[in-house]
């Protein structure tokens, strides 16, 4: 069973709108305010399971139940929203007949509720339908929870395979995941990870988000695979399903969405304010577009507020929408958004920023750590999300060494590499080594502050040794000064680039004239 198109007659906002679904995926744009999340919720309202279908009793992987609760998706305002005041319809394929849904008046409560049109009878009040709706609680991070419980026997082997596949597929990582925990706490159920360097209580909230988001697919396999005869499908809606997470896992995990929505029968509703996700999306219109039995797989939907009403827009061009998510005119090309760059690790942004200073402002450092192996790859794939206009990326000069990255990001327009021949904390550390002990910026660092207290707890040797351990070396040095270094590490960022000017002066010439693609295509 599937949705095919949906008419809100009256919904605060929306007036007399019609609009279609996607059979596998729908995503929902629009400015805040314009109702998004009301949208979802007029969509998985109209749903339950009934008290004779034997699915009823099973509960999804990723908490709460398949009958999704009106809390999370309405705040209903006794004032404003009246019985008789709401009413959609909802149309189906399969010759399967419309279902109306219109408010009611609520026995003993101010509010109203919503129950099928001129239906009264107990069971009669909504269709029975397994149904996931992942509210803005999920994004609530674990470290603010007062209570967390853990189970390692939530998934079977064989999902826990999968789960960690999946994790690392979307999130783009290398680390192999060790194990995997099921945590519970008030307002999430979701599975945190553990590797060789962290455990599943440092994990971010992108992974916690994403860990979510995975149970949810896997809840509907489980009901799929025990209950065959039954299971008809289902609905997956994911408020703000961008949150939290970089650009380029939003696009991967578009892809696994829609896998999964194939194999499991599910159409798949979220909203999002993502360019990077919205522009997959609208590339995947275009592509399904292009033959008839996929036409309709996928749809993007644009919400607008126009004189106090929402109208939902539909084959909405992806300029448009970008115009109007950043409230610019076509003229107006001088006011973009920060341009989104993707480095190393921390000690390269700082480089950057000591490099460029002032100039740096126009830059949006996404807070995720990719070694250069990765990114190399992703450019050289020509992953969206890694390429122009979406991101600048900075390599660190080490990669000079490696011609086999070289050739692979050769032609590429959006990689710049830092000055130098070595990464940023070897190159401080070479230049820190060779500085007379009677150099005046030791007493500019700091009181008492000398070449001997800086490698104390590791020497020059060991900061350049080889392997995974020098590396690991060289960062802990760095991380481990940069707290006398002042602001951003100025008082020695700025004497070392002063003695490397010539290199200095070309990055920022490169930077340049590459920021005149971005500002100016």
């Amino acid at each position: 069973m599937k949705i095919t198109k949906i008419h809100i007659e009256k919904f605060r906002g929306f007036q007399n709108e019609d609009f279609e679904l996607g059979s596998q995926l729908t995503a929902i744009a629009g400015q805040n305010g314009t109702q998004k999340s009301t949208l979802l919720g007029i969509v998985t309202q109209t749903f339950t399971l009934k008290s004779d279908d034997p699915m009823r009793a099973e509960k999804p992987l990723c908490g709460g139940s398949y009958i999704s609760a009106f809390k999370d998706k309405f705040r209903l305002s006794p004032i404003f929203d009246k019985p008789k005041g709401h009413e959609w319809t909802i149309s189906f394929d399969s010759g399967i007949a419309d279902f109306t849904v219109e408010s009611i008046k609520r026995t003993g409560d101010p509010n109203v509720r919503f129950w099928k049109k001129s239906a009264r009878q107990e069971g009669d009040g909504y269709i029975s339908f397994p149904t996931i709706f992942l509210s803005l609680k999920r994004l609530v991070p674990a470290a603010e929870e007062s209570k967390i419980t853990t189970n390692d026997s939530l998934l079977t082997a064989e999902e826990l395979n999968e789960f960690k596949r999946l994790h690392n597929k979307i999130l783009i990582a290398q680390t192999p995941i060790s194990s995997a925990t099921a945590i519970t706490s008030k307002n999430k159920q979701s599975v945190g990870v553990s590797t060789e360097l962290y455990d599943w209580n440092q994990n971010s909230m992108g992974q916690d988000n994403l860990g979510k988001i995975i149970l949810a697919l896997f809840s509907f396999k489980r009901l799929q695979k025990k209950y065959p005869g039954q299971y008809k499908g289902g609905i997956l809606a994911i408020d703000e399903m961008d949150a939290t997470m970089y650009p380029a896992s939003q696009v991967e995990l578009l892809k696994i969405l829609r896998k999964y929505a194939s194999e499991l029968k599910l159409q798949i509703l979220f909203t999002t304010h993502s360019m990077s996700l919205l522009k997959a999306m609208d590339d995947l219109v275009k592509e399904v577009g292009k033959q008839t039995e996929t036409t309709n797989q996928v749809k993007l939907l644009y919400l607008k507020k126009i004189d106090d009403k929402i109208v939902i827009k539909q084959n909405v061009d992806i300029k448009g929408i970008q115009l109007d998510l950043n409230v610019v005119a076509e003229g107006n090309n001088r006011k973009k958004n920060k341009i989104t760059v993707y480095t190393e690790d921390n000690e390269n942004k700082l480089f950057v920023k000591a490099i460029l200073k002032s100039k740096a402002s126009v830059l949006d450092f996404v807070d995720v750590t990719l070694p250069c192996s990765t990114l190399v790859e992703l450019v050289n794939k020509k992953i969206p999300a890694f390429t122009h206009p979406y991101s600048i990326i900075v390599l660190d000069g080490d990669v000079r060494g490696n011609k086999e990255y070289i050739r692979k990001i050769k032609n590429a327009n959006n990689v710049l590499v830092l000055p130098g021949s070595n990464s940023p904390e070897r190159l401080l550390a070479s230049y820190l080594y060779n500085l007379s002990d009677t150099d005046s910026l030791w007493s500019n660092i700091a009181n008492g502050y000398t070449k001997q207290y800086c490698f104390r707890e590791y020497s020059i040797e060991q900061i350049n040794a080889g392997g995974d351990l020098g590396r690991k070396n060289a960062k802990n040095w760095f991380n481990g000064q940069l707290s006398y270094w002042g602001r951003n590490g100025c008082k020695v960022f700025n004497p070392f680039l002063s003695s490397i000017s010539a290199e200095v002066q070309e990055f920022k010439t490169n930077f340049d004239n590459m920021i005149k693609r971005f500002i100016y295509d």
